[in-house]
């Protein structure tokens, strides 16, 4: 047999070995350096003007954006789906998680992506999911890279219920053999203690070395409130970015990411 034709039976196994790998539902891991990149945003229900929060969304064009405090079927904001409405134009895919009833609707969190959303069609035909207890999840594929989103919103009202669901989150992220996690958006938190019980895993974008005030008001201990937390034996950060600005009462948090 030829060395030319040896090399081919061998790339055709090879080609052959990949595909079964799939198939079979193992993965395929992406190339150390692949990048992408993360915003996450409260929203505040578009109140401040949502055409220029779809600008900045545009603008930034993150490959998965997280939402807090957006309105489906609500009067104050019109009625609509606003995750379908953030997305339109920008993002092919959206899922809203449905945090409580509201008014003539409901008010929840949302995600945004041009990714592949695994289960997508296991939703319901509005894009919708149950938040469960501050918080949803979904795997999404971005760039070639599985990632395990976690999209947070979580109780100010009481610390001991902020505490509560903060456990439980960090039981769900405990037991996620995901090798990429990320979990984001905002927490809420008086102080970035509150954090300790999901960084045994996880480390934290927003803390007392690199502090962030997302929060505008006055009328918390700290402004720092929202936050990106992920898995630092997989993945690193290359830049954060936090634009200023008057378009909600939270700002953006935008973070590029590169695999290990």
């Amino acid at each position: 047999m030829g060395k030319m034709h040896k090399r081919l039976t061998a790339l055709l196994m090879a080609a052959a070995f990949s595909f079964s790998m799939v198939a079979a539902g193992y993965s395929v891991k992406p190339e150390p350096g692949t990048t992408f990149t993360l915003m996450t945003w409260n929203v505040r229900y578009g109140a401040e003007g949502t055409d220029a929060q779809r600008e900045q969304i545009a603008f930034y064009d993150a490959d998965i954006t997280l939402l807090q405090e957006t309105d489906f079927g609500v009067r104050r904001s019109g009625r609509v789906n606003q995750a379908e409405m953030y997305a339109e134009g920008i993002y092919d895919y959206y899922l809203y998680g449905k945090d409580d009833d509201y008014d003539t609707g409901t008010i929840g969190t949302s995600l945004l992506t041009d990714g592949e959303i695994a289960e997508r069609d296991d939703y319901n035909n509005l894009g919708q999911i149950e938040m469960h207890n501050g918080y949803f999840h979904a795997d999404v594929e971005v760039n070639g890279v599985d990632l395990s989103i976690y999209n947070v919103h979580l109780n100010y009202l009481r610390t001991d219920w902020r505490a509560q669901q903060l456990y439980e989150l960090a039981l769900e992220v405990d037991a996620d053999e995901s090798e990429y996690i990320i979990v984001a958006g905002d927490f809420n938190i008086q102080s970035f203690d509150e954090l300790d019980v999901l960084l045994d895993k996880l480390d934290s974008v927003n803390n007392d070395e690199t502090y962030y005030a997302t929060y505008h008001g006055l009328d918390w201990p700290t402004q720092a409130i929202d936050n990106v937390l992920y898995t630092a034996d997989t993945l690193e950060i290359n830049q954060v970015l936090m634009p200023v600005n008057g378009r909600s009462d939270h700002n953006a948090l935008y973070v590029e990411f590169e695999v290990k």
